[in-house]
């Protein structure tokens, strides 16, 4: 991943569908998170943004306060997909 193409979840849009790249904070956050499906390489697809962020995993829904999807970074799926192709 280029730092260009990174973002936090909580700025993302609904509709949006991207990967986490990595994921900041202690590592109880961290751990807590990778329980929920949120670790590196995990596709997410944005429901919802207000007033908390909304993410599909597979089949799983999740809702996550903003403070806690502002500590996931992705790109874009789009992006990741065009990187593996090269």
């Amino acid at each position: 991943m280029t730092p260009s193409s990174t973002r936090r979840l909580a700025v993302c849009r609904a509709g949006d569908r991207v990967i986490v790249g990595s994921v900041d904070g202690d590592p109880a956050r961290i751990n807590r998170l990778a329980a929920l499906g949120i670790l590196p390489g995990a596709e997410l697809r944005v429901q919802q943004t207000r007033p908390v962020v909304i993410v599909e995993s597979d089949e799983t829904v999740l809702a996550l306060e903003r403070e806690i999807a502002a500590a996931v970074i992705v790109v874009d799926l789009v992006e990741e997909a065009a990187r593996a192709a090269e």
